[in-house]
């Protein structure tokens, strides 16, 4: 069994957010053919605008926000799952002034 709190005065700031990129916390020499990190906007915030060579699937875990692919835009709130395929432009922004949106980043080639 392994388990292991995530310190968050670890996450470092990505995409203009913060963000724990978990399998820097798993044991030495495990390898994965994915990524995932908790990804942390602070209320009025956004994730940059951006695109990459991977797949990538969001799933909000708390939080309200609107959701940005190449350039239509739609309100999401937890429990929401957002695909982007490979250089699509995507991005997401924190309606609240007062609660963090935290979501579950999980991309691969």
């Amino acid at each position: 069994m392994y388990t292991k709190q995530i310190d968050r005065s670890l996450m470092r700031t990505e995409y203009g957010v913060l963000v724990s990129r978990l399998l820097e916390h798993l044991p030495n020499g495990l390898r994965t053919e994915f990524g995932i990190s908790i990804v942390v906007v602070a209320p009025g915030g956004a994730v940059d605008l951006h695109a990459h060579h991977e797949h990538e699937i969001w799933v909000l875990i708390s939080g309200h926000g609107e959701y940005e692919a190449d350039g239509q835009k739609q309100s999401i709130s937890e429990m929401t799952l957002c695909y982007m395929p490979p250089h699509q432009k995507h991005a997401i922004r924190n309606i609240s002034q007062d609660i963090e949106l935290k979501f579950l980043s999980i991309w691969w080639e």
